[in-house]
């Protein structure tokens, strides 16, 4: 009698043990469901955003994603460069750090070291000439036109006119700190040379 007792009590338990063990191992599978939806939802979420731009920092607001804004600033540049020669205080180093990018203007701070410890034959020379390509004043850009590239990076080709005098320039904009800012002058023709690339390479040759 007490054996038939012992393995009635046992079989109790088993059969108890079984159940909490199976509603277990539904509850762990509903979690993984869950879980497993809720992954599958943020993955969706994830790759439904935009992807990350290559340059620059910001992705530029709809009104300033237009040619006619990036012609605007350039413009506004050329009219401070013109203003900023005409006074005899010109600085490269003021115009670049209102109108060029950090990236450019980091490039040429080393660019700077590296010249100040060499003979002038064999100095990187790019500082007078950009900006006004020794044209008379004002300059004025010209029968620009702008080719928008990506959500921050824009090019635009024009003349730098003074009167008679004109130089064709191609520049490549980023939009930086709320504003077009210029990353590079592209020279062109069957010389053409990029002067970012020619910094760059300049810095890497001296390191």
């Amino acid at each position: 009698m007490k054996k038939l007792t012992y393995f009635l009590v046992a079989a109790t338990i088993m059969l108890t043990t079984s159940c909490n063990l199976g509603n277990k191992a539904d509850a762990d599978a509903e979690n993984t469901d869950s879980l497993k939806a809720d992954t599958l939802v943020k993955s969706t979420e994830v790759a439904d955003e935009p992807e990350m731009l290559a340059d620059g920092v910001d992705t530029a607001p709809e009104d300033q994603w237009t040619e006619e804004a990036v012609e605007k600033q350039l413009k506004k540049i050329y009219a401070e460069v013109s203003k900023a020669y005409a006074s005899g205080k010109e600085s490269n180093t003021d115009l670049d750090g209102m109108f060029c990018t950090a990236d450019f203007n980091e490039l040429q701070r080393q660019v700077r070291v590296i010249n100040a410890k060499k003979s002038s034959n064999k100095r990187f020379e790019n500082e007078q000439i950009r900006w006004t390509y020794g044209l008379d004043l004002p300059v004025t850009p010209k029968n620009i036109k702008v080719n928008l590239l990506t959500g921050n990076i824009a090019e635009a080709t024009f003349e730098l006119s003074s009167g008679e005098q004109w130089m064709y320039t191609k520049l490549t904009l980023d939009w930086e700190d709320n504003q077009w800012k210029i990353r590079t002058w592209n020279e062109v023709g069957d010389n053409s040379s990029d002067l970012y690339d020619e910094m760059y390479k300049y810095v890497e040759a001296n390191k």
